[in-house]
């Protein structure tokens, strides 16, 4: 099966989100437990009604390693006319190996060179360390005005998500 490659670095490339193969990935990383706490929130709904659902994004990306075409995750940004929020989900045999910042700094080279974006958000919890050293990795700096105060999808508690922000160098 032939995919369009959005982005390459010869490591890995963000490719077309095939949606029959790409679903059932997605759905199950979303079931993950780790995956529902670094978004805080639980999928409960079946396959078929998280499918009709999909993630709503203006750009939505599968992960592949060059090397054997494996799908290691995905990569999306905010849907239009939303301030642009670029996420990611490292699919769990893949998570720990350096895919999520190569794939990280792919993304938002995309959305600078082609999507043509000032800047990009993205946002994280203050427990999830990873994805904090990715983020500042990236280039990302806090941008405390966009803090999400949030309850905790299981415990109730109040938590917070860190916003973060980097500029198109070239803007």
């Amino acid at each position: 099966m032939s995919q369009k490659v959005y982005i390459s670095n010869g490591y890995l490339s963000l490719s077309e989100y095939v949606k029959d193969i790409d679903d059932i990935d997605c759905y199950n990383c979303w079931r993950n437990p780790e995956t529902q706490k670094g978004y805080n929130h639980r999928v409960t709904a079946a396959f078929d009604e998280f499918r009709n659902g999909g993630i709503k994004s203006r750009f939505k990306a599968t992960i592949t390693r060059c090397a054997d075409r494996a799908r290691v995750g995905l990569i999306f940004v905010s849907p239009e006319n939303t301030l642009p929020d670029l996420a990611i989900m490292i699919y769990q045999p893949y998570r720990r190996l350096g895919y999520g910042t190569a794939a990280f700094e792919l993304g938002v080279q995309y959305c600078f060179d082609q999507l043509k974006l000032d800047k990009i958000f993205a946002g994280s919890y203050e427990d999830n360390s990873l994805s904090l050293k990715m983020l500042k990795s990236c280039g990302f700096i806090p941008h405390p005005e966009g803090n999400q105060n949030e309850k905790h999808y299981l415990t109730g508690q109040d938590i917070v998500q860190l916003d973060f922000v980097k500029y198109n160098p070239d803007r």
